[in-house]
C-alpha cells in the first residue's frame, strides 16, 4: 500500500513539473535563432548563450555574440598584401588570422542587436551586422589606416635618409601597425607620385635597411685562457650602414653560448660600436661563440605592442654575426721554495701539486716564459722539541698564484701548521710534510681549480 501511494505521489510530482514547464514555454517561447544559428546572405551574425551564474552573464552573453560575429568576417587574402606574400608560413597566416579575430570584436561598428532571450537558466544575445554596412565602414577604416600609416612611412624615409636608421626602424613599424588589421588587403596608395600597395612597401623597405644594416666582429676568433676577464675592449661588434657609415642606436641581442647561456641586450654608441662583458671565463668548453642579430623586440618595445608586427619582423631574413672563442685550460710554472729546518730540499709538495693541477685539467710547464700562472710553494719545517725519544716538527708554508701577464695575485693559500711526530728529526720533518701532501692535494688545488673550472 506503501509503494502504490508513493508512486502516485512521484506521477504528481512529474506532472505538475511537465505543466510548468508547458505553461513556460508557452508564455516565454524559444525564437528560432536560438535552436539553430542563422544564416544570411545580407547579414553577419553572431549568437552566443551563457548560464546566468553571476552578475556579469550579461556582459559574456554580448562579448561571445561579437567573438561569434566577427568570425564570421572570414580574413580574405588578396593579391599584393602583406598576408599574401607570407602564403607559404602556415604558423604566421593562422596567428594572423585569431589575432585580427580579436580585435574585429573589439573594434566592430555598425552592428545591431536582433534579438535576445533567456529562461531560468540560460541568457542569449544575437547580433547582426550588414554586409554592405560593414563593407562601407571598413573602406572608410583602411582609408585612415593608411592615411596614418604614409604619415609614419614618410618620417621613416627622412630619418633614413639621414642615416637615423634607430628612428627609422621605429617609424617602419609604427606604419605598419597602423594598418595590422588588413594586412590581407593590397592597401593600394599613392606615395611621392606612385601607385604602391601600402603594407608590402612598408615590408620592403624595412628588409632593404636591414640589408643594409651591416654587423662586424672585431675579431672572427679569439684565443682565451680560462680566467681571463674579458670585457668591451677585448670583444666588440661594429654597426656601419651600406656606405661605411658608423649607425648609432641599433639594439643587438647577442648571445654567448658555452655550457650555459647568456643574453646580452646591447646599443651601439656613436661609433657603432657594441661592446660586451662577459667577466672571468669559466667555462671550459673549448668551442664557444657570441653571436649578434638585429633586436627587434627592443626597437618595437613601446612602440608597438603588436604581436603580428613583432612576429612578421622576426620573419624578415636578417644577418647573425658570430665570434668563435677558442678556450684553454692555464698553463702552470711550478716555483719550488721548500725548505727542513732553513735549508733547500726536495719538492715533494710541488710533485703532488704537479700531479693535482694535471688531474684538474690545467698545462705544466717548466720554463716561466711559457706559462699563464706561477705557483709558488714556499715552505719551511721547525724543530719544535723533543718528548722523550720522539722528536717534534712543525710545517709552515703558503701557496701563491700570479697572473703573469696583469702581476695580479689571483689565488692565495695558507698551509695550516702541520706537525710530525717522528723518532728523528728529519723522520719528524718529512711526516709533517707527508700530512701536507694531503692538504696541497685535497683542499689547495681542488679550491684553485673551482677558480677555473666552473663548468
Amino acid at each position: 500500500m506503501k509503494r502504490f501511494i508513493l508512486k502516485i505521489l512521484l506521477l504528481g510530482i512529474l506532472f505538475g513539473c511537465k505543466t510548468t514547464e508547458y505553461k513556460e514555454m508557452k508564455r516565454n517561447p524559444k525564437p528560432h535563432w536560438v535552436e539553430s544559428i542563422p544564416s544570411h546572405p545580407d547579414y553577419y551574425v553572431g549568437v552566443f548563450s551563457t548560464s546566468k551564474t553571476g552578475e556579469d552573464y550579461r556582459e559574456r552573453a554580448k562579448k561571445g555574440a561579437l567573438e561569434n560575429l566577427a568570425s564570421e568576417i572570414s580574413v580574405n587574402v588578396m593579391g599584393h598584401s602583406v598576408l599574401k606574400t607570407m602564403e607559404t608560413n602556415d604558423s604566421f597566416s593562422q596567428d594572423y588570422q585569431n589575432e585580427v579575430t580579436i580585435k574585429s570584436s573589439e573594434n566592430l561598428e555598425g552592428y545591431e542587436v536582433a534579438g535576445h532571450w533567456e529562461n531560468a537558466q540560460e541568457y542569449w544575445v544575437y547580433y547582426r551586422l550588414s554586409k554592405a554596412k560593414y563593407a562601407t565602414i571598413k573602406k572608410e577604416r583602411i582609408r585612415k589606416a593608411i592615411d596614418l600609416g604614409k604619415d609614419y612611412f614618410t618620417r621613416a624615409i627622412d630619418n633614413h635618409n639621414r642615416n637615423n636608421y634607430h628612428d627609422a626602424f621605429i617609424l617602419s613599424i609604427k606604419a605598419l601597425e597602423s594598418v595590422t588589421e588588413f594586412l590581407d588587403q593590397p592597401l593600394k596608395t599613392e606615395i611621392a607620385g606612385e601607385e604602391v600597395y601600402f603594407g608590402t612597401e612598408v615590408l620592403t623597405y624595412v628588409q632593404q635597411m636591414i640589408n643594409e644594416v651591416d654587423i662586424k666582429a672585431n675579431q672572427e676568433r679569439h684565443l682565451v685562457v680560462l680566467g681571463d676577464h674579458i670585457d668591451d675592449r677585448n670583444i666588440y661588434f661594429t654597426v656601419h650602414n651600406h656606405k661605411g657609415e658608423a649607425v648609432s642606436g641599433i639594439p643587438l641581442k647577442c648571445e654567448y653560448k658555452a655550457i650555459l647561456y647568456k643574453t646580452f641586450e646591447v646599443i651601439s654608441n656613436k661609433e657603432g660600436k657594441v661592446g660586451m662583458s662577459l667577466g672571468k671565463i669559466n667555462q671550459s668548453k673549448p668551442e664557444q661563440t657570441i653571436t649578434a642579430e638585429l633586436n627587434f623586440n627592443e626597437l618595437a618595445e613601446d612602440k608597438s605592442k603588436d604581436k603580428i608586427v613583432l612576429q612578421l619582423l622576426n620573419y624578415l631574413p636578417h644577418k647573425t654575426e658570430i665570434i668563435k672563442l677558442s678556450v684553454r685550460a692555464p698553463k702552470v710554472y711550478i716555483d719550488n721554495k721548500e725548505k727542513e729546518f732553513g735549508q733547500s730540499t726536495t719538492g715533494k709538495l710541488s710533485s703532488i701539486a704537479r700531479q693535482a693541477l694535471i688531474s684538474k685539467g690545467f698545462f705544466i710547464v717548466n720554463n716561466k716564459e711559457d706559462a699563464d700562472l706561477i705557483m709558488l710553494i714556499d715552505t719551511d719545517s721547525q724543530f719544535m722539541g723533543r718528548n722523550q725519544k720522539a722528536y717534534l716538527a712543525e710545517l709552515n708554508g703558503t701557496v701563491q698564484v700570479t697572473h703573469i701577464k696583469t702581476g695580479n695575485i689571483v689565488f692565495s693559500e695558507v698551509i695550516k701548521p702541520t706537525k710530525g711526530l717522528q723518532l728523528s728529526k728529519i723522520n719528524a720533518s718529512r711526516d709533517a710534510y707527508s700530512k701536507a701532501e694531503l692538504y696541497i692535494k685535497r683542499r689547495v688545488i681542488p679550491k684553485l681549480a673551482n677558480q677555473y673550472f666552473s663548468f
